[in-house]
């Protein structure tokens, strides 16, 4: 027997029914823009496995890698210590990971700063300057007292020691001369 028009609509009924969905046609416009894309990517897998297939069948390309491979895999022959490394290493690992996830914040967070120019320049301005600013005072004080130690040529006497003796600040430099010949003779002595 033969169908009609109207037995082949009944057949076609629940896929019109399905294509009358709103999610369905998203789905198949979607579908239809992506489609040059797969194509794109199948003629793409279909190459690699072409080229693949015509290494793994040609002998001296084989060859030439397993040969390469061969090489490399012999100056890695596990020994024991390399494997008791591996064992302590893999022992370990959670220790590791867990030290690593809490150093992570900080080298994205160092990372960020050392790409931003604007936190380099604050950086340099507000910790680097007065760090350098203190040498400099400091190498500026040793530069003046040696100009002033070269102008002065009178004899430096027993009085003129004691009389240094009392300053404040050779007092302090003394104790701590004093406290750091104390703490570097210790160890000697245990």
């Amino acid at each position: 027997m033969q169908k009609t028009t109207i037995d082949h609509l009944s057949e076609l009924q629940p896929l019109l029914s399905l294509l009358s969905q709103k999610e369905i046609q998203n789905s198949l416009i979607q579908t239809l823009e992506k489609l040059p894309e797969l194509v794109d990517q199948y003629s793409a897998l279909e190459r690699n496995i072409t080229f693949i297939k015509s290494v793994l069948n040609d002998r001296e390309s084989m060859e030439y890698l397993l040969g390469g491979i061969d090489d490399e895999i012999g100056k890695y022959i596990p020994t024991k210590d390399s494997l008791e490394a591996l064992m302590a290493l893999v022992h370990n690992l959670p220790r590791y990971t867990r030290y690593l996830s809490m150093l992570e914040p900080i080298m994205e967070f160092l990372l960020s700063t050392s790409r931003d120019h604007e936190s380099g320049d604050y950086l340099s301005q507000e910790i680097a300057g007065p760090i350098q600013q203190k040498v400099e005072n400091g190498w500026d004080l040793i530069l003046r007292a040696k100009k002033e130690a070269d102008k002065d040529h009178s004899p430096v006497t027993i009085f003129t020691v004691f009389k240094l003796m009392k300053e404040p600040a050779v007092q302090r430099s003394i104790h701590f001369v004093k406290a750091l010949l104390t703490i570097t003779s210790e160890p000697k002595s245990k």
